[in-house]
Order: structure tokens, then C-alpha cells, then sequence
């Protein structure tokens, strides 16, 4: 292939990314889909974007990889270590001369293990970011635009904590001057990663795929790292959790379960500061209440029929439920308001090179997270039932 075949399939691909671009931009505003149907699609569209950006830099890489071959192989031929067919022009000749990179660093790095480091098509990369999201109980309920992309050590959110200067004035007579007081909130990044080894001969007589079952089991431990902090983490620990920033209720003695009614009551105080509540997190028992919980009287669920889908919603809200969270806990919280850095996204690189002499090879898993940051504390609303 010539290098304008791989800009053609480069270009190609980024004309059908913009095309789904384009696609997002009307499901967001189409009034007739419900919150869960958007949901579902820009998911499905995301991946197919993050899928056609990853090929698109595929064709240029290739393009790229093969112009220093045919460069190479022009050198070699201007004196004399080339005869035969291989000859500049004959791409079939080139790929045989340089089939893969993998086989490149090889040759330049034979007896220096470890020289090649650790590499993975870009595509491999994009696709697991998406998977990484659809795993992470926490993620997958934060609007995009909350998931900030940054580029330095450090990520600073700029946060209006106080303003004022709102009155009535006479005709004629002077506006007062409001006053605003801004702070902000700082987000370190943090490293989460993990080496996983297998040999060439499992990786080639196993049944299985596992080459992406070890990738997939990389990324499910990655979101699960991930969750338990952005629950659980202290204001002093690396990544701070929504339980130490929101502000908690704890039902009287003898209220062991958290009910629709106490939901409501979390409701009505996020709306109170202006909020809009969004989503319900719950732990295990408090999940299984609320999906058991029954209407006086007639002795019917709550949440529907159990023949049907087991009820995934409460006042519209979705509840999702994680073990993470302690028991008897349950959190309503208006998920614009909370904020997650990615410095790094999830990425998965697999080495042949570095355990080249016992015929190893690594998977890599690495990711920097900055987070969890929450505008005020009473967007997020924990509810804790009574232990007795």
C-alpha cells in the first residue's frame, strides 16, 4: 500500500467520526427519547467515535511506519545490501523486508530485553476508555461534561462560594456593587495500575480468549479501585469520595430500611439550594428494600410487579446500587454537580520485548484519576438508616 492509501482510510474515518458527531448534537436535543434511551445511544455512538479515532491514527502510523522502511530500504539498496526484487516502490517487497513493528524492535533490540518497552495499538486503547465507563457504577452517572480532561499535575475547578449585591433601587438612583467570593476545588492526579503476565504458550493453547480476558479483568480491577474511593475516600486521602462532602441524615431509631418517602425528603433538600436531583446510589440492603418495599393496604410492590423488570427507578431518578457503599446507606445527589479529572484515561499496553528471554508477555494497565470534587455539599444527600 502507498501512503496516500492510509491517508484515504485516515480521512475516511474521520469523515464518518464527524458524521456521529453530528448525530449526538440531535439526539441531545430530541424531547421524545427518554433520559435511559439517550443514555443507551450516546454510549453506543461514543465507542464507534472513540473506535474510528483510533483507526484514523492507525492509517497514519501505518503511513508513517512504512515511509521509514521505504527510506531504509533506499538506503540500504544506494549501496549495495539490497538485490533481488526488494527494490523501492515494490511494497509487497517492503512488508516482507519489515512485516510489523513488533519484528523491528526486535531486530534493533535482540538480547536487551525489556529495550522495546511497553506498546499497544492506539485502537486497543480508545476501545477500553469506553468499557472503563460502562463498569464504573460511579462514572456511568455523571453527565460527560463533569468528567474534565486535564494535562498538568494538578487540576483547579474554580468555585463561586459566596455572592451578593441583589436589591431593590430607586428611580435614578445608584446600583449597588455586588461582591462575588471565589475559591476553588484542586484535583491531584493519581496513578491506578497493575502488571499481569502470561506466557506465549497459555496465551496460544488456552480455550479461551485471553488475551482480552486479561485485559477486561485489568480494567473491571481498575473501576473498582476506582468506585471504592470515589465513594469512600477521605478529604485527606488521595481521592477525596462524595460521602465525606455531602451532608448526611440519619433516620431515628427503630427506621432500619430507607423508603420513597425518605428519598423524596433527600429530593426536596437538593432542590432547596436550586439543585436538581439526578441519580440514587444505594448499598446492597438498602437496594433490595426499595425494590421490596410495599404500598399499604394493597401489599403491591412499589417499584412494580415482580414479573416484570426489577425496578431501576425511583421518583425518575435511576438507582443504581454499589457494594461500595456502607450499609444501610443510600445517597441522592444532583450529579452536575460533581466532578471527576481524568489526567489519563484507561489504557492497556502489551509488552513482548520485556520478558523476552523466558517468552513472556505483559499486559499493562495504567490510568490517573483526579477526584472526587462536589460543588456543595448539599447536592450530595446521604441517608442512613438506623442500625436497630
Amino acid at each position: 500500500m502507498s501512503i496516500s492509501l492510509y491517508e484515504r482510510q485516515a480521512k475516511a474515518a474521520l469523515e464518518e467520526r464527524s458524521k456521529l458527531v453530528a448525530e449526538l448534537r440531535t439526539i441531545e436535543a430530541d424531547n421524545k427519547m427518554t433520559a435511559a434511551e439517550k443514555r443507551e445511544r450516546v454510549e453506543r455512538i461514543d465507542r464507534d467515535v472513540m473506535r474510528l479515532e483510533a483507526e484514523a491514527r492507525d492509517a497514519v502510523e501505518r503511513g508513517e511506519r512504512e515511509a521509514e522502511v521505504r527510506a531504509m530500504a533506499s538506503r540500504a539498496g544506494a549501496t549495495g545490501f539490497l538485490t533481488g526484487s526488494a527494490l523501492p516502490g515494490d511494497s509487497e517487497s517492503f512488508r516482507a523486508l519489515m512485516p510489523s513493528l513488533n519484528e523491528y524492535r526486535a531486530l534493533i533490540a535482540e538480547g536487551t530485553p525489556g529495550a522495546g518497552g511497553y506498546t499497544v495499538p492506539e485502537k486497543v486503547s480508545a476501545q477500553y476508555a469506553d468499557v472503563l465507563k460502562a463498569q464504573s457504577t460511579f462514572l456511568r452517572a455523571l453527565p460527560a461534561a463533569n468528567v474534565l480532561t486535564f494535562d498538568t499535575e494538578t487540576l483547579q475547578v474554580p468555585q463561586l462560594i459566596e455572592s451578593d449585591g441583589e436589591g431593590y433601587v430607586a428611580e435614578g438612583a445608584e446600583l449597588p456593587e455586588g461582591t462575588m467570593t471565589w475559591s476553588s476545588l484542586s484535583f491531584p492526579a493519581r496513578k491506578i495500575g497493575r502488571v499481569q503476565w502470561a506466557s506465549s504458550e497459555v496465551l496460544e493453547d488456552s480455550a479461551l480468549d485471553l488475551r482480552n480476558i486479561i485485559g477486561q479483568n485489568l480494567l473491571r480491577d481498575a473501576s473498582l479501585r476506582f468506585d471504592a474511593d470515589a465513594f469512600n475516600g477521605g478529604l485527606t486521602d488521595e481521592v477525596k469520595g462524595i460521602l465525606a462532602q455531602g451532608t448526611s441524615t440519619s433516620l431515628a431509631a427503630g427506621k432500619v430500611t430507607v423508603t420513597y418517602d425518605d428519598l423524596a425528603d433527600a429530593c426536596a433538600r437538593v432542590e432547596a439550594m436550586n439543585g436538581h436531583p439526578s441519580v440514587v446510589w444505594a448499598s446492597t440492603d438498602m437496594g433490595a428494600a426499595l425494590r421490596k418495599e410495599k404500598a399499604s393496604g394493597s401489599g403491591e410492590y412499589q417499584g412494580g410487579s415482580p414479573t416484570d423488570t426489577p425496578a431501576s427507578t425511583a421518583w425518575g431518578l435511576p438507582v443504581l446500587v454499589s457494594g461500595f457503599l456502607p450499609a444501610r446507606t443510600v445517597v441522592v445527589a444532583d450529579a452536575s454537580r460533581l466532578f471527576v479529572g481524568i489526567r489519563r484515561n484507561a489504557a492497556i499496553r502489551i509488552s513482548e520485548d520485556a520478558r523476552f528471554s523466558s517468552d513472556q508477555v505483559g499486559f499493562k494497565l495504567t490510568m490517573r484519576v483526579a477526584g472526587v470534587g462536589v460543588a456543595e455539599a448539599s447536592s450530595v444527600q446521604i441517608i442512613e438508616a438506623a442500625a436497630s
